[in-house]
């Protein structure tokens, strides 16, 4: 059984990370480009919010026991696999955890056209992912 506590507390943290993210969705990609404080912030949130994601699925996938993922992404593919998230979904997340592994390890090789490509694009998966959460375990 999920521990909703430990859930909500995750949630909490994966959306302060986000708001802080939204605080720059409007800016242009010169603003962001130019602005070395903004990459960081928008970054660094970015990083907290997935891991808070990665943190939840695999609390789920434990808890329920619907297996022991052995990588960062496995959560996501046992969910999908258990019919909690569709193929799309499940491969969007995976590809978050991928982005995740960039800002971790490959910082001095980041794209920040691709960092704010997500900014401007993809965040809606996150907000996905909060309303999932919230619909399924909560």
């Amino acid at each position: 059984m999920v521990d909703v506590e430990v859930i909500k507390q995750r949630l909490n943290q994966l959306s302060a990370s986000l708001n802080k993210i939204e605080r720059f969705k409007d800016i242009s990609l010169e603003e962001f480009l130019e602005d070395d404080i903004i990459q960081d912030v928008v970054e660094y949130n970015l990083f907290i919010a997935i891991n808070m994601m990665i943190d939840i699925a695999t609390h789920i996938v434990v808890d329920n026991n619907m297996g022991n993922p052995e990588t960062l992404g496995e959560a996501f593919s046992i969910l999908n696999k258990e019919k909690y998230l569709n193929d799309d979904e499940a491969k969007i997340y995976r590809n978050m955890v991928g982005l995740r592994n960039i800002l971790s390890h490959e910082y001095l090789k980041i794209d920040k056209r691709i960092i704010y490509s997500v900014l401007k694009n993809n965040l809606v998966d996150i907000k996905k992912f909060i309303i999932f959460i919230n619909e399924n375990f909560i």
